[in-house]
């Protein structure tokens, strides 16, 4: 049997800090729309037909300076016409913080008079104000109608006050709020008169930021109008409704939900309403980004994803265009699965989890429907962006190639990525493929059309020929993109040998992108994987037998290191391209270094037979440099290399020489085309 005193059984003693209200103030509402949304949920509950807020839209209502805080004077006030509330009233309730007005018998969960279920539940949202300011002032009208009218209560909290008294004296613990002018007086009507002052450095926001911010807040009540009026002392405007807003949805992607219930793992279906889709735009606004949920009335969580992990399918689809607008009263009645600032839900809950599955499956729906909307959307801003059809008509001049390049930029702008259709960069770029790649496009469409005519057998002369003139306008275009090509790179290889200075690694780099500039004939057609696989293991044999390291290609950084060389595969032929830069003369030393490459690919190509295979006509060597400075040894050695057939040297002018000869009729059309 216990036998502990009465003294000892109360040891123990949990304490409540005042400071519990910056907690559930301050740290909970940061937010000036926020702070009036909680004001206006009260004055539903207290069967409010109009509430007016007064706020000087667009104002800052307080300003850093320094240490101290400037405030500028203003006010904001919630005015309703609700039932109010006698002294008697707002010390049984309102005054008592943390009180669930919905257990309590003398409330309940539904309000006094139009029974309407009640938006409060935590009894917090009455410090909601101190997350702006520091002073609230509560004057209301209520209780039985007097041949005097309503009886007034009217007092005055204060932040600064109700945290900073406080002592190991119970006593202490309590606050009395100062009562005002009007405190026992009465009123011809019954309502309630919320007004703040003294504020923390936050601002109103704009009518049309602010406007919004409330919008979302709340569903349409019925028997409920909200006004807002601005009171900014330079510029005061009327009053002006709150209306809920309209979202432009993609045809086709809206998915109404009120008979598809969210089911528990029990089997328990819960029911909720409203609907799901896609927007027609990305959002631009965080109050309507993704689907809001609500619970009595108002706003309970917003969500993106319904807590899905990231990384999903359609990740980027769902968080930039699904919208939504759910009620599921359910979510704040046996349970309270609302976080304290109402911006989310508890998802980790049984009920939540149900929620989470259900949406994650609406949300495939409404991405199915949204699929081929959302890429015409796409199509269509990047042919606006790229500016793709008047281009392309400048470039080609030839309307089957403009509808070619036309119809391929619709395909491929579907599957664009749509948050980089703002960078220039990115739609230059994906033009320049599309416009590219248009006439060999031309060229495949129109030789399948003939070779359909032959399966079908009906052959029709006039239309046969009219292919066949579109194949040669296809040709002609795909092999003009070519020679452009070929022309900037002939530009480029006489301003690199005109200019002094130039890295040796860049002469590398544009010889190994365009072997044709040594020789004309050097037109790589066979695959470049028989070269990439050689070069890998020739690499990896070296480095093991002479414990040296080489780089045979531009296309691999390290670091600051230049290739030893470079390989190319062409023909059947391995070419290795030695180079010395213009004015620069080859030595000694370089000729050894040379030699010695060449041999350890003999070498190799002997160890590994297989790889002679990839390269049935040997190996070949050319090396570009303006001069010569050889011993007689290393000089017969080269002489010896070049009787065989095996070297080939260019100096850098008649390298260029002979490229501008081969492609002399192409630069003179040029010449002649931009005199």
């Amino acid at each position: 049997m216990n036998t502990t005193s009465s003294s000892e059984s109360h040891r123990y003693l949990l304490k409540i800090e005042r400071k519990i209200v910056d907690k559930l103030g301050l740290k909970l509402y940061d937010k000036v729309s926020a702070v009036v949304a909680e004001l206006i949920a009260n004055a539903y509950d207290a069967d409010a037909d109009y509430v007016l807020v007064n706020a000087p839209l667009g104002r800052a209502l307080a300003v850093k300076n320094g240490d101290s805080v400037d405030d500028k004077g203003y006010v904001i006030e919630v005015l309703d016409d609700g039932h109010g509330m006698t002294p008697e009233e707002a010390n049984s309730f309102y005054l008592r913080v943390g009180r669930d007005r919905r257990e309590d018998p003398k409330q309940g969960d539904s309000s006094r008079d139009k029974k309407r279920p009640v938006m409060g539940r935590k009894g917090i949202g009455k410090l909601a104000p101190f997350g702006v300011c520091k002073t609230i002032e509560v004057r209301s009208a209520g209780g039985p109608k007097t041949d005097k009218g309503y009886l007034v209560t009217h007092f005055e909290l204060d932040y600064d006050k109700i945290i900073s008294e406080t002592s190991e004296d119970k006593s202490d613990y309590d606050y009395h709020p100062l009562p005002l002018a009007d405190d026992g007086k009465f009123d011809k009507s019954h309502g309630t008169l919320i007004r703040l002052k003294n504020f923390l450095p936050r601002k109103v926001p704009d009518k049309e930021t602010f406007t919004r911010q409330l919008a979302y807040r709340f569903l349409p009540l019925p028997d409920f109008v909200i006004e807002v009026e601005d009171t900014k002392k330079d510029n005061p405007e009327p009053a002006f409704k709150i209306e809920p807003r309209d979202i432009p949805l993609q045809d086709g992607t809206k998915l109404v939900v009120d008979s598809i219930p969210v089911v528990t793992d029990e089997g328990k279906k819960l029911k909720i309403n409203g609907w799901l889709g896609m927007s027609k735009e990305s959002h631009k606004n965080v109050e309507f980004a993704g689907v809001r949920i609500y619970a009595r009335g108002k706003i309970a969580a917003i969500t993106r994803d319904f807590d899905s992990p990231a990384g999903f399918t359609g990740e980027f689809v769902a968080r930039s265009y699904l919208v939504g607008e759910l009620m599921a009263d359910w979510l704040d009645e046996s349970e309270d699965l609302i976080q304290t600032h109402r911006q989310d839900i508890l998802w980790s809950t049984e009920l939540g989890q149900a929620l989470s599955k259900w949406g994650q499956e609406r949300m495939k729906e409404v991405a199915k429907r949204g699929k081929e909307p959302r890429r015409q959307l796409v199509r269509n801003l990047f042919l606006e962006k790229s500016d793709l059809n008047r281009i392309a008509k400048e470039r080609f001049e030839d309307p089957e190639l403009e509808a070619a390049a036309t119809e391929l930029g619709e395909q491929i702008g579907a599957f664009a990525s749509e948050d980089e259709l703002n960078d220039e960069e990115y739609v230059a770029g994906l033009r320049e493929i599309i416009l590219t790649v248009a006439p060999h496009k031309l060229l495949v469409d129109t030789f399948r059309r003939i070779e359909q005519m032959a399966v079908d057998g009906k052959v029709n002369l006039a239309e046969l020929v009219k292919l066949f003139s579109t194949s040669k306008i296809a040709q002609l275009a795909s092999y003009g993109q070519v020679v452009d090509e070929k022309l900037k790179a002939i530009d480029l290889l006489e301003k690199l040998i005109r200019e002094d200075g130039t890295p040796e690694n860049d002469f590398q780099h544009i010889l190994e992108n365009a072997p044709w500039l040594i020789d004309p004939q050097w037109i790589p057609i066979s695959s470049n994987q028989a070269l990439t696989t050689f070069r890998s293991a020739f690499v990896a044999w070296y480095k093991k037998d002479k414990n040296v390291e080489l780089l045979t290609t531009t296309d691999i950084e390290m670091g600051n290191k230049r290739p030893d060389f470079i390989l190319l595969n062409l023909a059947g032929k391995l070419i290795v391209v030695e180079i010395k830069p213009p004015k620069h003369t080859f030595k000694d030393e370089d000729y050894e270094r040379l030699q010695n490459y060449y041999d350890a690919l003999g070498n190799f190509m002997t160890m590994n037979p297989k790889f002679k295979e990839d390269f049935p006509n040997g190996i070949q060597i050319i090396l570009v440099c303006d001069s010569q400075s050889l011993s007689s040894t290393e000089s017969k050695a080269l002489d010896l290399l070049k009787g065989k057939g095996e070297l080939d040297i260019h100096s850098w002018e008649t390298l260029l020489r002979g490229t501008k000869l081969a492609h002399q009729a192409f630069l003179e059309a040029r010449a002649g085309a931009n005199p």
